[in-house]
């Protein structure tokens, strides 16, 4: 019997059960099955206690699986990723890149222009910007529901001025269904925007909020919402915590799938580390419940990104410590009652790169293809 005359029902269930890794091999299994697997999401996103998702090692893309029970290896439980090259943009130096909506977007080093990649459809789009400036941005995406309930994706570029060696505009925003750029004029108010994470079609900046309470100036971490279908900011939201800049050492925003956000916090002056996630999540309204709190070792570690698995009660980690003159690259699986397990993670030959990851859900969504 040929692959096209067995029954819907067994084709349906055998799909369901092939792993998101082995999509190249289905995909070369029959032509109806490509063709299926590039109009449906067939396969498991994850397999059970699997992290999936992408990472940049050395201006490089690479995948990343990491078995999140570990393995036996002479008796030992380690836990060892599977980290490979992206073959397909193996002629682009990645600078960083950025998920939302299934969609990868990738900072090319030391050109003008951006990537956009599906990993899931393998389809690209290049994105020209009027410099080279990368360094010099911070990326907020997301995307505006239209009536028909197509979405019409958007990539916003906000300016940090203390990076910046030439003057521009503090906010541009590149619209997909125009293929064009253009300059938005927002007001953050007092705020210095940090970093963001794209969650439900919109963009959760941190941001630093200077006020002045008395003949003092103090700063405070706090959340501001961009709604890419308004194209405006929100209402400030607070952080769960104290968020006085001069206690803080480390505030890292992540999501748990695409549902709610989650919050990294350390303090300054002691190794304790929590885990926040959002009960509810507003463009402007925010909750929060305590998801995990720990003590780290090494006090000094700093934390780049981290990825939240709410069944198993674990938090993945990765970042840096300093030993006299040296950085050490080093991630961990952090468990209830403080079980901190390292992971062992290829070692960068380029300082500067930070070790960031992203996990990685499929997504339909069709690019205007390019070159």
């Amino acid at each position: 019997m040929a692959m096209s005359d067995l029954p819907g029902e067994l084709v349906t269930e055998i799909l369901s059960r092939v792993p998101l890794t082995s999509l190249r091999a289905l995909r070369c299994t029959c032509k109806t099955w490509e063709v299926l697997s590039k109009t449906h999401i067939i396969g498991k996103t994850d397999a059970e206690g699997t992290f999936l998702g992408f990472m940049v090692i050395d201006y490089n893309l690479c995948s990343l699986k990491l078995d999140l029970q570990g393995t036996h290896d002479n008796g030992n439980l380690v836990y060892r990723p599977s980290i490979e090259r992206v073959w397909l943009l193996e002629q682009a130096e990645i600078w960083e890149v950025f998920h939302w909506d299934g969609l990868l977007l990738c900072v090319i080093k030391d050109e003008s222009r951006l990537l956009v990649w599906n990993p899931y459809l393998r389809q690209l789009r290049w994105i020209q910007t009027r410099d080279k400036l990368h360094s010099a941005y911070m990326y907020g995406l997301g995307y505006q529901n239209n009536n028909n309930n197509d979405r019409n994706h958007k990539i916003m570029r906000v300016l940090d001025v203390a990076k910046s060696s030439e003057p521009g505009p503090l906010f541009e925003i590149y619209d997909f269904n125009s293929s064009s750029w253009r300059v938005l004029d927002v007001d953050p108010g007092n705020c210095v925007i940090k970093s963001g994470v794209s969650l439900k079609g919109n963009t959760y900046f941190l941001a630093e909020e200077t006020c002045l309470e008395g003949f003092v100036v103090e700063s405070q971490y706090i959340l501001l919402c961009f709604d890419f279908t308004a194209e405006r900011f929100g209402q400030r939201l607070i952080l769960p915590f104290g968020a006085g800049f001069r206690f803080i050492k480390t505030v890292v925003l992540s999501r748990v799938r695409d549902e709610q956000l989650a919050v990294l916090h350390q303090s300054e002056d002691n190794n304790v580390m929590e885990f926040w996630i959002t009960s509810k999540i507003e463009p402007n309204a925010a909750s929060w419940t305590r998801f995990l709190r720990v003590e780290m070792t090494p006090q000094s570690f700093v934390t780049e990104s981290f990825f939240i698995d709410e069944e198993k009660k674990l938090a993945l980690v990765s970042g840096f410590f300093k030993l006299f003159r040296h950085i050490y690259k080093r991630a961990y699986i952090i468990r209830e009652q403080g079980c901190i397990e390292s992971v062992e993670m290829r070692k960068d030959r380029e300082p500067g790169n930070k070790l960031v990851f992203s996990s990685y859900a499929p997504s339909l969504v069709q690019l205007q293809i390019n070159r």
